[in-house]
């Protein structure tokens, strides 16, 4: 097993390559930030999506439910 980590000698930031070591300290952090902040954007778009697809889900089954225990709503008034 090689302990030789694969570095990345080029990115792409606004549709050009720019070669890593030609960045300089706080446009490399910044790259790293924009990229971290992307990853954490697009989980929480995940957990949102999941967590309204738990609450139909649940909604379904509770329909069910009052269906099958038959369970009448009350009247209301006009």
């Amino acid at each position: 097993m090689s302990n030789e980590q694969n570095e990345i000698e080029e990115v792409t930031i606004f549709d050009k390559v720019y070669k890593t070591a030609n960045l300089t300290p706080r446009v490399a952090q910044s790259f790293v930030a924009i990229q971290r902040m992307d990853k954490e954007a697009q989980e929480a778009n995940y957990q949102s999506v999941k967590a309204a697809s738990a609450v139909e889900f649940q909604k379904q089954q509770m329909k069910t439910m009052i269906e099958e225990d038959e369970i009448e709503a009350e009247e209301t008034e006009s």
